[in-house]
């Protein structure tokens, strides 16, 4: 990880806690998935975990982002170990899925086939709208 080299190790780290604010306001217009991106990157960033707080401001109010947000919440939990453990770029789940590349390509810790499928995202929850994502791991 980049950020080890401002690090000491067994001494207090130097690193400035930073924080991030993501507004919505409208699912119609800003689909929750992207939201859910969006906050799934934040959090994955290569930084001390300690040190990195994400906010989220729906000033819609709206039920279907909170769900969403839900469900997201519960995918970060192994979404970001899985991209700090196998450096993973880009670290937005859409965006990485939809990649034309050899996902092997680098990948020498035998765990990463096994940990990407459990990572894949399998299914959009009303694939015709703006609906949330369902992630199955």
């Amino acid at each position: 990880m980049n950020f080890c080299r401002y690090e000491k190790e067994g001494e207090a780290s130097q690193l400035a806690s930073i924080d991030i604010y993501v507004s919505t306001v409208d699912p119609a217009k800003e689909p929750p998935i992207v939201t859910a991106n969006t906050i799934l990157s934040i959090l994955s960033v290569d930084y001390p975990v300690d040190k990195v707080s994400c906010y989220l401001s729906d000033d819609g109010a709206a039920m279907l982002t909170f769900e969403c947000l839900s469900e997201t919440s519960e995918f970060a939990r192994k979404w970001v170990p899985f991209c700090k453990k196998f450096s993973i770029e880009p670290r937005a789940p859409e965006m990485y899925f939809a990649q034309k590349i050899d996902y092997l390509k680098d990948k020498v810790q035998p765990t990463f086939v096994k940990e990407r499928r459990a990572m894949k995202v399998t299914e959009l929850c009303d694939k015709t709208s703006t609906t949330c994502m369902l992630w199955v791991c």
